[in-house]
């Protein structure tokens, strides 16, 4: 039986929307939510706790953005009149307004108070920079690649504006708008939206292979070093949301990340793209609009294309350390403690424990869907690859792992030390990529890949991801 991953936790919604909920933002002190829908001239501020809007302020007609200013007392918003507008949230009284030269794709508001756009216009100029009371100023022109989709994603301090396109990932000072790195992907691979992450040149962005119409198709969570484009994690296929976007929200921890999955709002990990948790959808995954997480990471709030807005309590709860793995026994049917775990096919593993003992279990996989590449839990890994290499040498040499379902299918591979996961991955290459985590086309759950599994490609496999982890490995 395949594991349940939805996050039963206590959820709210909260009625007075009909129409696609376009934003919802939070105050600082995560009691208040202001929210905003399509083809509606009203937004809408509510008491969390109470679950009741204690204030509306009417807005111009075609709205299509909306963002809070960190501050809370400010309300940035564009309209399809081509007009961006500031309004106080108490008064609703519109304090600025500016000229658009392109209606918006994306838009973010820094912690000193400038508004960034990203739209295309007929000159080439694609993001701007608006200081309310000044005119707004073109940043960042000419990329070619523009789709009618992007990302704005501004660092903690607001210095630097991160800008997710088809193809480019652009990194601009805020504030003079000069370019400062540039990662160019593959043509046939769409960016989508997506964060940077505060510790080295580490973004957590969408990327979907493109059709031959040049459509993006099976977008996937990545955790990528932008300078040099490779990837540390890659996460199960998404869902796409409402507008047939991938619809994205960061803990303010940055530990976690929201996304639309296929059987709801997923939680990520954003260290190692752990699946944390699901929280179910009323509706379907398509529907959601957007999602939210308050600033003290405790509340997710999900909108829908139905008008919906629902707030679910996560209780304040460390989700990465609570997510326990499930059905994984500490000592083998002999007494020995666990050591690997392969997946042969979906809903059978593969258990090897310390002595070498083999046994096989069914459906008790965190998530048979789920194949991953290299993950680290913890500062250290507990078990030594030469301890490792001799025991799986003895007992799987004669284990054929090539002959179930498909010859040429990678196999899900995890690493314990009793109950605690050390590693998880992906092998199954001959030749000289075969490391833990090899995925060479990532099109569906079983990832594809050339050459046959061998018990010594395994072996390989997972020295090869030994060496990369912290500590002594010799």
């Amino acid at each position: 039986m395949k594991q349940d991953r939805h996050l039963h936790k206590p959820r709210t919604k909260l009625e007075g929307h009909s129409t696609p909920i376009l934003a919802a933002d939070w105050l600082p002190d995560s009691s208040r939510l202001v929210s905003a829908a399509a083809e509606d001239s009203t937004v809408r501020v509510w008491d969390v706790a109470t679950s009741r809007t204690v204030s509306t302020l009417t807005v111009a007609e075609g709205l299509n953005k909306v963002r809070l200013f960190p501050s809370g007392d400010l309300l940035a918003a564009t309209f399809e009149d081509k007009v961006a507008r500031v309004y106080a949230l108490g008064s609703g009284r519109v304090l600025e307004s500016a000229p658009l030269a392109a209606r918006p794709m994306a838009l973010v508001v820094s912690p000193d108070g400038a508004v960034y756009w990203a739209g295309s216009a007929t000159r080439g100029d694609v993001v701007w920079s608006w200081t309310p009371g000044s005119t707004p100023k073109p940043l960042l022109k000419d990329v070619h690649a523009f789709e009618p989709s992007c990302g704005l994603s501004l660092s903690d301090d607001g210095t630097k504006l991160w800008c997710f396109f088809e193809w480019d990932l652009v990194v601009l000072d805020a504030r003079t708008g000069q370019e400062l790195s540039r990662f160019k992907g593959d043509r046939d691979v769409a960016i989508g939206p997506g964060f940077v992450l505060p510790t080295g040149p580490r973004v957590v962005g969408v990327k979907s292979p493109l059709n031959r119409d040049d459509d993006p198709v099976r977008p996937r969570l990545y955790r990528w070093d932008h300078e040099t484009g490779r990837a540390d994690w890659i996460s199960e296929i998404l869902s796409y949301g409402h507008g047939q976007g991938t619809v994205l929200a960061m803990a303010r921890s940055t530990r976690w990340l929201a996304t639309g999955g296929r059987e709801g709002v997923t939680l990520v990990s954003s260290r190692s793209g752990r699946v944390l948790g699901v929280l179910p959808c009323e509706g379907s995954a398509w529907d959601v609009s957007c999602l939210s997480v308050s600033p003290n990471d405790r509340f997710v709030a999900v909108g829908t294309s139905k008008g919906d807005l629902v707030v679910h309590d996560l209780g304040g709860a460390d989700l990465e350390s609570d997510w326990a793995v499930p059905g994984i026994p500490t000592r083998s049917r002999r007494g020995n403690r666990l050591l690997l775990r392969l997946q042969k096919r979906p809903g059978l593993w593969l258990r090897v424990h310390a002595n070498g003992d083999f046994e096989k279990a069914e459906g008790d996989a965190r998530t048979d869907s789920a194949i991953m590449p290299l993950v680290a839990q913890g500062e250290e890994a507990a078990v030594g690859a030469s301890f490792l290499a001799s025991e799986l040498r003895r007992r799987l040499w004669s284990c054929d792992l090539s002959r179930s379902l498909f010859s040429k299918r990678a196999h899900a591979v995890q690493v314990f030390n009793g109950t605690d996961l050390l590693v998880e991955g992906v092998i199954g290459i001959e030749g000289s990529e075969n490391d833990l985590g090899f995925d060479s086309l990532p099109d569906s759950v079983g990832e594809r890949v050339e050459g046959e599994l061998s018990a010594r490609n395994i072996l390989d496999g997972i020295k090869g991801l030994l060496s990369q982890l912290p500590g002594d490995w010799d």
